[in-house]
């Protein structure tokens, strides 16, 4: 990979990153795409990514310091990806396809607090929906930033959350995730939850002490123990993916279930990304 500082922007070169797949895979809810560009409120500001080829894009308000402490820990790129999608390649035919198809994708790792509020709002709310609620919230909530004409508000802290009350949530229309929103912020705020010290944790206990959040299930859990927290072996499942997990491989049963999930191992996080970007896609 290399780093090529212009005047206002970074261009990255000797990366593959398929953006569209890796933003609008249903990971993350705040970048946008307007006229071949991607725009997105990261790190407390707004960030414009412009693709140049399939390994080539220009990132604009980010430094060189920035993007080697930051964004290269964001995008992945730690990983050798070569032998991650050689792995799950090698799983299966429908895995191959995936991967095959969606070769640039990356799992992105987002900040835990951000991360937690926008899964819970996720809950049995469609994209379009949650990026409404989750857009409502921060303009609400969150510090306006601007840059090059565009403007946008950050994600807010807990500091600014700890006296709303879950009537003035439930009036952005968040309706019965107001309460859980509440929870969790009283959770982090008591010391209850620290995401530090999950890290730190095996995967099952972080997520027993994730459930103990008014409305975080397995599913909530795992999505923030896998996007924010460096679980790669966590696999979220909701009931769209038991429905495709039965029609493409046969599973029926949580014993099933479970053997196909150990059978990735380290990488059962990785193989939930690719498979369902790709089934959701060609089911569509």
């Amino acid at each position: 990979m290399n780093i090529k500082e212009y005047t206002d922007f970074l261009r990255i070169s000797g990366v593959e990153i398929d953006f569209d797949a890796t933003f609008f895979s249903g990971q993350c809810f705040r970048w946008k795409k307007v006229d071949g560009r991607y725009i997105g409120v990261v790190n407390r500001k707004i960030v414009l990514v412009y693709p140049q080829d399939s390994n080539t894009f220009d990132i604009y308000n980010c430094s060189p310091e920035e993007f080697k402490k930051f964004f290269y820990w964001y995008f992945d790129l730690d990983k050798d990806y070569d032998l991650i999608l050689k792995e799950l390649s090698e799983h299966d035919e429908i895995l191959k396809k995936a991967v095959e198809k969606y070769r640039g994708m990356r799992l992105l790792n987002q900040e835990p607090f951000e991360c937690m509020i926008s899964f819970i709002i996720s809950q049995n709310n469609n994209i379009k929906r949650i990026q409404l609620l989750i857009e409502r919230f921060c303009q609400s909530y969150g510090e306006k930033v601007e840059y090059k004409g565009f403007y946008s508000w950050t994600f807010p802290e807990i500091e600014n959350l700890k006296k709303i009350s879950t009537e003035e949530l439930k009036r952005l229309g968040l309706g019965y995730r107001a309460e859980y929103i509440k929870d969790a912020i009283a959770k982090l705020d008591e010391g209850k939850i620290d995401f530090e010290s999950l890290e730190t944790l095996s995967s099952d206990e972080a997520r027993k002490i994730l459930k103990t959040v008014k409305g975080i299930g397995d599913k909530v859990a795992n999505c923030i123990l896998l996007y924010s927290l460096q679980k790669y072996d966590v696999f979220p499942v909701d009931v769209w993916v038991k429905r495709a997990l039965r029609e493409f491989y046969g599973i029926e049963n949580t014993k099933q279930l479970r053997q196909f999930i150990n059978s990735f191992g380290e990488l059962a996080g990785y193989a939930q990304l690719f498979l369902f970007h790709y089934i959701r896609n060609s089911t569509q």
